[in-house]
């Protein structure tokens, strides 16, 4: 039975208008339309068709333990710098966008866009429409391999959006607006405790979390898109050069993982404690291998884990040999980071839910927990040794609590000694291919602590340069790129395909002498992921 469980991306509200309990990796900064000299034009204001927050709750389906918690309704929109919202020009040159969202009483809102590009010298920020909460400054550094981005949860029904469009960035920058998540359940910026796990649950800072100091922070919470959320882990690799593998649960990628939004730390102050520590979101990652049979799955975060979110790259240990005294660290409905201690020695399992075909010997099984338990949102979770190393992680079970213990059910984790080459599989069915890059054969490696010296993270992400030239373009222009482009779309900025097609090639010249004079968006798909740019037609 899988564990995984329906909510949204948020962020902790804390008073004040720059600092928050949780923040996406932003730049700081304060929007520009903040300043009072500056005179603007007034806010346009998007309104979204009214939707019931009660009737929502009596037509809602109640969610089976594996869907988990469901908090909101999706929107589909369609919003662009192009079609919605006001430019201002402004003194120094640049210009200034605004626009603002209103879905009439939700609780909280979070956005998805499924085009986006900062250009260099520009930013974006989202606040509330009272100015007393803001996310960002987003910038390029915050542009991913796959042109979308996901933003965490901000509290009340009406939102602005601003992009600030420095001088040498004019009509660059592509912000294409999707998806608005409309939160009909308050269930956390008033009461100010996030998901409701089941009351036997352990914070990772009591007691028994104090052996797993490194541990626990390297696991993350994951907001799937708006729906859904599972738990995973940092894992280190033989490089140990900080690149940012992340071991979850298979069943996990029922979405795009390019969209999911990685919120560390996300943890109690202490013991037995509603108040969260701040938490840091990383946005978007790239699913490298994954496999039902251990019911793996590693990514690639998009972004290294920045220094104050105090990251851990978990060891691992790869022998198939039982132990005792395992503990899984996790988000049992996204609540505040838990852990879970089994005493007893673990038995090699398997899956055979709906497949008894499926190997032998792929799980590990607690019979039962003797502190705490997993629920839905603690799939992926890793399973850690007494040295704090990975042996395994959650596909599911019906542990639960009773009321007393010993706690009920079991719970059945995927071996990483079977994921490691999963009988020989492709590499991207393998963690081997990955985990073990200077292919060492170690069996056993323990954890890497990426800020413990100055200067030690070593990994960057790869850069995808593409040109356009000329642009603006009249008849023909050539489009050059680092790495192999496999396929082109064009579009209008209605959102019209005017044209596609195949290339694989990095250099293709297109003819776009039959197109009219104006702005156009080009997707480009390319061995490193999606990018897409503005071309000017000018004749």
């Amino acid at each position: 039975m899988y564990k995984s469980c329906k909510i949204t991306i948020f962020i902790g509200f804390f008073l004040g208008i720059f600092f928050s309990a949780s923040a996406q990796i932003g730049h700081g900064g304060r929007p520009y339309s903040f300043k009072k000299s500056i005179s603007l034009s007034p806010l346009n204001m998007e309104f979204l068709s009214y939707l019931d927050n009660e009737i929502l709750l009596k037509e809602e389906v109640i969610p089976t333990k594996e869907e988990g918690f469901i908090f909101g309704k999706e929107i589909d929109v369609d919003y662009s710098l192009e079609n919605a919202g006001l430019w201002d020009t402004l003194s120094n040159g640049a210009r200034l966008w605004r626009l603002g969202i209103q879905s009439m009483g939700a609780y909280s809102l979070n956005l998805l866009f499924d085009s986006f590009y900062i250009p260099p010298f520009s930013n974006l920020f989202i606040y509330t429409e009272d100015k007393s909460y803001v996310i960002g400054s987003f910038t390029g550094e915050n542009n991913n391999r796959w042109g979308n981005f996901a933003t965490s949860l901000l509290p009340g029904d009406a939102i602005v959006l601003e992009y600030y469009e420095a001088s040498q960035d004019q009509g660059l920058g592509i912000l294409n607006l999707s998806t608005v998540v409309h939160g009909y359940k308050d269930f956390f910026f008033k009461r100010g405790i996030y998901g409701s796990s089941e009351k036997c649950n352990m914070d990772v800072n009591c007691s028994i979390g104090s052996m797993y100091p490194n541990a626990k922070r390297a696991v993350a919470l994951i907001l799937r898109g708006g729906s859904a959320h599972c738990s995973g882990t940092l894992i280190n690799n033989t490089a140990q050069d900080g690149k940012p593998y992340f071991l979850t649960a298979n069943h996990c990628m029922t979405s795009n993982p390019s969209q999911f939004v990685f919120v560390f730390n996300y943890e109690s102050t202490g013991c037995g404690e509603s108040t969260a520590k701040p938490s840091y979101s990383i946005n978007g990652a790239t699913l490298l291998a994954k496999h039902p049979h251990s019911d793996f799955a590693l990514l690639l975060l998009n972004n290294i884990p920045p220094k104050d979110s105090l990251p851990y790259y978990a060891g691992w240990d790869r022998r198939n040999i039982a132990v005792a005294g395992a503990v899984c660290i996790h988000h049992p409905n996204g609540d505040l980071k838990k852990i879970s201690k089994d005493n007893k020695l673990l038995d090699s399992s398997n899956w055979e839910d709906e497949d008894p075909s499926y190997p032998k010997n792929t799980h590990w099984e607690v019979t039962y927990w003797d502190s705490g338990t997993t629920q839905g949102g603690s799939s992926g979770s890793a399973l850690f040794n007494v040295l704090e190393q990975i042996i395994g992680q959650l596909e599911g079970g019906i542990a639960e609590c009773n009321g007393s213990l010993p706690n009920d059910g079991y719970d059945l984790f995927g071996k990483v000694s079977y994921s490691w080459t999963n009988g020989n599989s492709p590499d991207s069915n393998r963690l081997d291919y990955w985990l073990d890059p200077l292919g060492t054969g170690i069996e056993v490696l323990n954890g890497y602590d990426p800020y413990e010296n100055v200067n030690t993270i070593r990994f960057e992400q790869e850069i995808i340069n593409i040109l356009l030239s000329p642009n603006p373009a009249n008849d023909i222009v050539r489009i050059a790129a680092n790495t192999q482009i496999h396929s082109y779309k064009i579009y209008a900025v209605n959102g019209q395909r005017i044209r596609s097609a195949n290339i694989n090639s990095s250099m293709v010249d297109l003819n776009v002498g039959d197109l009219t004079s104006g702005v156009f968006i080009i997707e480009l798909l390319t061995d490193k992921g999606i990018v897409f740019k503005k071309l000017f037609i000018q004749h």
